[in-house]
């Protein structure tokens, strides 16, 4: 808890409307390489509101890697006070990606199993399906670096007094103030801070080098599952590599905006949005978290990912593209209509024999029976018309 402490307050330092914030006699500039997310989410409840924990890891770089700041404040936003923090393993931020990853390849062998059709060329091309094509990750895993502790510090009021007092703290350990522009959709939101300061390990004057951050875990209350982005409009474009888990299915129009909106990578021109998994959740990522986030496995753990290789593009007048959303990034829940049709996706459980072949083959034999009918009612339809005029020739 005490190094969690510490990854809090480096992390509030550094440029203004910046969740890295450096202190204020640091004129060198620091930029976000990359951002890992994993987020298991639960649904709200007639018992309670839904509740996420948030595996999180930032790759901040410096402009000089000579120059670096003597220390390093990480600023976390949160749309509600913080319930549980913690470190995590590397291992438990792969789990995620590395599910999605299972899961897809499932998808895409049964969804190569089934009975194959070819549409006719004279179909429109947007109802022919394309090839699925591989998409690079965008965060390459390096070998941990020791930065030393980590001291993290909640600013638990809400509004204009958690807005004042993230300024208060940052002042009194030599950072510079936040400027009301940059913290008034917080404001007026009602966020949370959690502060995170990163200093040197022992022997070392500054943060020199790769700052190769260990997954810090935070949880908190919310409906709808989040992702702290819109802070970190000042530290260039970065990579993001963004894992949801939820017990709930995403509304998939929502999920398709948010793609369009971080400017994801596409892995083919069929998206496959709500992939799910029977089984608990891998045992690396279970570790790192709370009973309330894994308590009571659900029937289905659905699971999605969006990789971005720059989610925070500068716009035609050169402004950071994150300062023109109107709200932070949340991902709105749906309903059974959002689920991946079942008569095909089965993801990893063990069914029998001849229900994998009904689910492989049941979109042919539908399929073939529908053609047979209406060749059939073509065939009568024929046969009947040409007894009426032969009926009608004998009356003549």
């Amino acid at each position: 808890m005490r190094y969690l402490s510490v990854l809090l307050l480096i992390l509030c330092t550094g440029p203004l409307a910046a969740n890295c914030v450096t202190p204020s006699d640091y004129h060198g500039v620091v930029k976000l390489s990359a951002q890992q997310v994993v987020i298991v989410h639960r649904a709200k409840t007639d018992a309670g509101p839904g509740y996420q924990e948030m595996l999180i890891r930032l790759l901040p770089v410096f402009e000089d890697p000579e120059y670096a700041p003597a220390e390093l404040t990480w600023v976390i936003t949160l749309p509600a006070k913080p319930l549980r923090y913690d470190l995590a393993q590397q291992q438990a931020l792969k789990a995620g990606p590395e599910l999605h990853e299972g899961l897809f390849q499932l998808a895409r062998g049964q969804w190569a199993d089934r009975s194959q059709f070819e549409w006719p060329s004279w179909l429109p091309s947007n109802m022919t399906e394309r090839p699925m094509e591989s998409a690079s990750n965008v965060i390459m895993n390096e070998p941990d670096v020791q930065v030393g502790p980590y001291t993290i510090t909640p600013v638990r009021t809400l509004g204009n007094d958690a807005a004042a007092e993230l300024n208060q703290y940052l002042q009194a350990h030599g950072y510079p103030a936040v400027p009301g522009y940059s913290s008034r959709y917080f404001r007026e939101a009602d966020f949370t801070y959690l502060c995170v300061r990163v200093t040197p390990g022992q022997g070392r004057a500054n943060l020199a080098g790769r700052l190769d951050l260990p997954p810090l875990v935070v949880g908190f209350e919310t409906d709808e599952p989040y992702v702290p982005l819109r802070f970190s409009s000042e530290l260039g474009d970065f990579a993001l590599d963004l894992t949801l888990v939820t017990d709930k299915p995403l509304d998939t129009e929502t999920f398709a905006d948010r793609r369009k909106l971080l400017k994801a990578l596409s892995r083919g021109y069929v998206q496959l949005v709500n992939l799910y998994t029977l089984k608990p959740l891998p045992e690396q990522l279970a570790d790192a978290l709370g009973e309330r986030a894994k308590a009571a496995d659900p029937a289905h753990w659905y699971v999605n990912r969006i990789q971005s290789q720059g989610v925070n593009p500068a716009t035609e007048n050169g402004t950071p593209g994150l300062q023109g959303w109107d709200e932070d990034l949340f991902f709105r829940i749906g309903g059974t209509q959002d689920e991946l049709p079942g008569f095909w996706y089965y993801a990893d459980q063990d069914i029998p024999f001849l229900e994998r072949l009904f689910r492989e083959h049941a979109m042919a034999v539908f399929f073939g029976a529908g053609l047979l009918f209406f060749a059939s009612l073509f065939i009568k339809t024929r046969i009947n018309r040409k007894r009426v005029q032969q009926q009608a020739k004998a009356n003549d």
